[in-house]
C-alpha cells in the first residue's frame, strides 16, 4: 500500500511539473502566513538576507541564461549562511519532491502547503532526510544550507522559492513571510538595487512590489533602455554634451545656497514614491535620483534642494558621475568618459561597468572579471588609466577585485593572490612601487568602505571562524579594531561612522555614531520610520542624511547633530 501511495505521489509530481498554471482563485493571497526558513536572529555568526527576489541587477545580467526560466528575474530569495546551517520549513505541508527536477543544485526539497502554494529549498548541502509524502510542520528542520558553487566557500546560501503547486508560477516571498524586511535588508552580500527601465524608471523598484514570473514565459525585463546598461545600444545617446539641452547641469551645484535649518526631526523631501537610490550632489545641498515622473517628461537625474521648497527638477542626463560631478561615464564597448566643463571625450575599455575615480579624478580604476566559473577562483584583472592614456594592468586577483582608492597612488583590493589560497586578503597596492600590503585576511570581506581620507577601512566578515566574524575597522598600517555593534554603516568623516543596528522588531530605525578615537557610540536620532532596503546616504560634508522611508516610499532628510 505504501509503495502505491508513493507511486501516485510521484506520478502527481510529474504531472504537476508540466501542468497548467493554477488560476488566481485557487492560490492563497499573501498574508504573511509563513515563517522564515532559518532559525534565530540574523548576524555574522548565523545568517543574513542575500539577494532579493525580483528584477535585481544581478539577475538582469543573466536574464538570457541562468534566470531565463523565470522570465529574466531572480525568482526566489537568497539567505546567506554557513554550510550546514539548519533549514526549517516555512509552513505546514507535505513533501512532494526530494532532489526533484527543479534545479538549485546540489540538492533541493519541495513542500506543498495546500491552498495552491508550494515552497522550494535549493542549494542544500545534502539530500534531505525526508521521503515524498512525509508531513512536516512549520519550523521543522528539513535540510542544511549548501553552496550553489559546490564549495562551501564561494557562495554558501539557501535559495527559497514560493510557487504555485503546478510549479509554473513564482511569487515574491516577502508578502507571504512574516518578517522585519526593512531591517533584514540593511545588511547582506548583494546590492539592494533593481534594474531600471529608463522608459518607466519607477517600475519594480521596491522589494515588495516585484512581479510574479511564469516558467518559460517571455522576458519581463527585455528593456530597450536599461540602466545600469551593460553596453550602450544604438537607441542610447553616445554624447553627453548633447544631453544637457534644457538641463541646468553641474552649474546647479554652485548656484544654490542651502538653508541651515537644524531641525532635530526628519523632513520629507519628495512625494509620490518616486525616488530610490538617492545620491548627494557635491554641494551637500542637492539630492539627486533617476526619475521620469510622467510619459512626456525626460528620463534624467532629478534634484531637490535643501534650501528651497520646490518639486524635483531634471538636472543631469543619466550617466555615472565622479564625486565632484566634473566627469561622466557611459558604459559601452568602449566606455565613454566626458569632461563636463568643455565636452572633451575619452574612450576606455572597461567591459561595460562603472569605474572608481581617484581622489583628484585624474585616474580611473576598474575590474575585468571572468564571467563564468567558481566565484572563489574567478580571475579578476585590475586596471588603471590616466585620462587620455592607455590603461595599465596593475594586479591579478581571484575571487575578488578592486575596492577603491585610498589616495592618488594607492588602491584597496580584496581577493586571493592564487586560486588555491584558503582566505581572501584585504590589501593595499602602491602604484608607483607595486608594493602590496596585507591589512587583514578572512574567508571574505563584505561592504568594504574606505574612510574619506583613506586612512581607515571598514568591513565585516560573516560565516567564518567566530574570532574573524564581525565588523572591523583597520588602518593603513594594519592596526584593527573589532566593533561591538553590527549593522549598516556609512562614513560621516575621517574618524566617525554612522550606523543603523541590525536589530529586528524595532518599529523605527535609530541612527548612531561611532567615534574611532574614543571608541564610543552615541545616539544621533530616531528616524521615526524604517529605512527601505538600505537606501540611505550621508552628505559629503557629513551634516545631513537622506533616506528612503519604508512607510511612504519617499525621501526624507535629517540634519545631523
Amino acid at each position: 500500500m505504501r509503495w502505491a501511495i508513493l507511486g501516485v505521489l510521484a506520478w502527481s509530481m510529474a504531472l504537476a511539473h508540466y501542468a497548467a498554471p493554477l488560476p488566481d482563485e485557487r492560490i492563497a493571497k499573501p498574508a504573511q502566513q509563513f515563517g522564515l526558513p532559518l532559525q534565530g536572529p540574523p548576524g555574522p555568526n548565523t545568517w543574513l538576507l542575500g539577494q532579493l527576489y525580483g528584477n535585481t541587477t544581478g539577475a538582469y545580467r543573466q536574464r538570457n541564461s541562468g534566470y531565463r526560466a523565470g522570465q529574466g528575474i531572480h525568482f526566489g530569495l537568497d539567505f546567506s549562511a554557513r554550510c550546514g546551517t539548519p533549514v526549517v520549513a516555512i509552513g505546514d505541508g507535505v513533501v512532494v519532491e526530494v532532489d526533484g527536477p527543479h534545479g538549485s543544485p546540489p540538492h533541493n526539497l519541495v513542500i506543498d502547503h495546500g491552498n495552491g502554494l508550494a515552497s522550494l529549498y535549493g542549494h542544500l548541502l545534502e539530500r534531505p532526510p525526508l521521503r515524498v509524502g512525509a508531513r512536516v510542520r512549520r519550523g521543522q528542520v528539513v535540510g542544511k544550507v549548501g553552496d550553489s558553487q559546490l564549495s562551501c566557500t564561494a557562495a554558501p546560501h539557501l535559495h527559497l522559492e514560493i510557487r504555485d503547486s503546478s510549479h509554473q508560477r513564482f511569487f515574491n516571498p516577502i508578502p507571504y513571510i512574516a518578517a522585519d524586511w526593512p531591517t533584514l535588508s540593511l545588511v547582506g552580500g548583494f546590492s539592494r538595487g533593481f534594474q531600471r527601465d529608463l522608459d518607466n524608471p519607477r517600475r519594480w523598484q521596491h522589494p515588495d512590489q516585484q512581479p510574479q514570473a511564469r516558467r518559460g514565459g517571455p522576458l519581463l525585463n527585455d528593456y530597450k533602455r536599461p540602466w545600469p546598461s551593460l553596453q550602450i545600444t544604438p537607441t542610447q545617446p553616445r554624447l553627453l554634451s548633447g544631453g544637457f539641452t534644457g538641463l541646468p547641469g553641474p552649474a546647479r551645484f554652485t548656484t544654490v545656497q542651502p538653508a541651515r535649518n537644524r531641525s532635530p526631526t526628519p523632513r520629507r523631501l519628495t512625494s509620490g514614491g518616486c525616488c530610490v537610490n538617492p545620491i548627494w550632489g557635491p554641494d551637500s545641498a542637492t539630492v539627486l535620483f533617476i526619475d521620469k515622473p510622467e510619459p512626456s517628461a525626460p528620463a534624467a537625474f532629478y534634484g531637490v534642494s535643501m534650501g528651497q521648497s520646490e518639486s524635483p527638477k531634471p538636472l543631469l542626463p543619466i550617466a555615472f558621475y565622479n564625486p565632484s560631478f566634473t566627469y561622466a561615464l557611459l558604459p559601452g564597448a568602449p566606455s565613454l568618459v566626458e569632461r563636463l566643463s568643455d565636452g572633451q571625450r575619452f574612450y576606455i575599455h572597461t567591459q561595460g561597468g562603472n569605474v572608481a575615480w581617484s581622489p583628484s579624478s585624474r585616474q580611473l580604476a576598474w575590474n575585468t572579471t571572468e564571467p563564468v566559473g567558481n566565484f572563489d577562483r574567478r580571475r579578476s584583472e585590475v586596471w588603471v588609466a590616466a585620462l587620455g592614456k592607455a590603461p595599465v594592468r596593475v594586479a591579478t586577483l581571484y575571487g575578488g577585485g578592486l575596492s577603491g582608492w585610498l589616495d592618488e597612488n594607492t588602491l584597496l583590493l580584496t581577493g586571493k593572490r592564487t586560486p588555491e589560497d584558503a582566505l581572501r586578503n584585504l590589501e593595499t597596492l602602491h602604484l608607483k612601487s607595486s608594493e602590496r600590503r596585507v591589512l587583514a585576511s578572512a574567508s571574505a570581506m563584505r561592504s568594504v568602505l574606505p574612510s574619506p581620507d583613506g586612512r581607515w577601512v571598514a568591513y565585516y566578515v560573516a560565516f567564518d571562524r567566530p574570532e574573524r566574524n564581525g565588523l572591523f575597522v583597520v588602518s593603513r598600517g594594519g592596526q584593527g579594531q573589532r566593533l561591538d555593534w553590527f549593522g549598516s554603516y556609512r562614513w560621516r568623516d575621517a574618524r566617525r561612522l554612522v550606523y543603523i543596528p541590525l536589530l529586528l522588531g524595532q518599529p523605527t530605525h535609530r541612527l548612531f555614531e561611532y567615534d574611532l578615537q574614543s571608541r564610543t557610540s552615541r545616539l544621533l536620532a530616531d528616524l521615526g520610520t524604517q529605512v527601505s532596503h538600505d537606501q540611505w546616504q550621508v552628505s559629503p560634508d557629513g551634516q545631513r542624511l537622506v533616506f528612503l522611508s519604508s512607510r511612504d516610499r519617499n525621501l526624507w532628510v535629517l540634519e545631523l547633530p
